[in-house]
């Protein structure tokens, strides 16, 4: 078992004032039988006039929802608690149907159902030959921020041969489905990364794995989980609306350290 302590602040800053702000944050972990969470706290701002308010989502995610009436030119929020990592790499859950189907991110294009030929495994159980079509995307696959974003799609990336966290997890997911694995993506917290990273759970049997395809291994101690869906569009960390005609850049700041 490994103590954590995790912690997660992002700030928007826009150019000119905006109001009725709606948001929907889905940065809140939850104990699900891997990780335990012992503490978890939320602050938003502005908060004052604001309504904030608790939800779940219809893959279980916990929501943080909120509408900010009146203007401002800043929003942040900032999470931080503790966590005992009780397992591993994995958790019970009868994966559900839902997870087989290709998703708007993870939708096979021909670039996807080549490799995934050129490289179909040859084991016997969901896992082992999920890991086979791991190891083949992370020789193929080259690291490299700036190229990519959130609305690049498997097929997309896969014929870059390059990407981020998010690539390999939605190519990884693509190629699992093709192969008539059940699997989803996980947004989360890893140990001295700095930002939110992405990963996969695979199903099989009673059980989902954690499988991180950019680093071609399955998860450790090392992991919190914030969120999970069918692929990114599922299970942002952030959205919303606002009214206004400004600009928004975004800061992100996260650490996850043993106590």
């Amino acid at each position: 078992m490994k103590r954590l302590r995790f912690e997660y602040s992002a700030e928007l800053k826009f150019s000119g004032n905006v109001s009725e702000h709606c948001f929907t944050l889905r940065c809140l972990p939850v104990s699900d039988g891997r990780q335990l969470i012992r503490e978890a706290r939320y602050e938003i701002s502005p908060s004052e006039n604001s309504k904030i308010w608790l939800s779940r989502d219809s893959f279980g995610n916990t929501l943080i929802c909120g509408r900010i009436p009146e203007p401002h030119n800043v929003f942040s929020f900032h999470i931080s608690g503790k966590a005992e990592i009780i397992n591993t790499r994995d958790i019970s859950g009868f994966p559900s149907a839902i997870y087989g189907y290709s998703s708007p991110l993870t939708k096979q294009g021909e670039c996807i159902r080549k490799f995934y030929e050129e490289n179909k495994p040859t084991a016997e159980f969901p896992i082992d030959r999920a890991m086979e079509l791991c190891n083949s995307l992370y020789s193929k696959m080259k690291y490299e921020k700036g190229i990519t974003n959130v609305h690049t799609s498997a097929e997309e990336a896969l014929s870059l041969g390059r990407g981020v966290c998010q690539d390999y997890a939605h190519i990884f997911l693509s190629l699992c489905r093709l192969d008539g694995i059940r699997c989803r993506y996980v947004s989360g917290l890893a140990y001295e990364s700095g930002e939110t990273h992405a990963w996969t759970e695979i199903g099989s049997g009673s059980r989902w794995y954690g499988i991180d395809p950019a680093n071609n291994r399955f998860i450790s101690e090392n992991y919190i989980k914030l969120c999970h869906g069918r692929d990114y569009s599922d299970c942002p960390i952030e959205c919303g609306i606002y009214l206004g005609n400004s600009k928004g850049v975004q800061t992100v700041t996260s650490t996850v350290a043993e106590f």
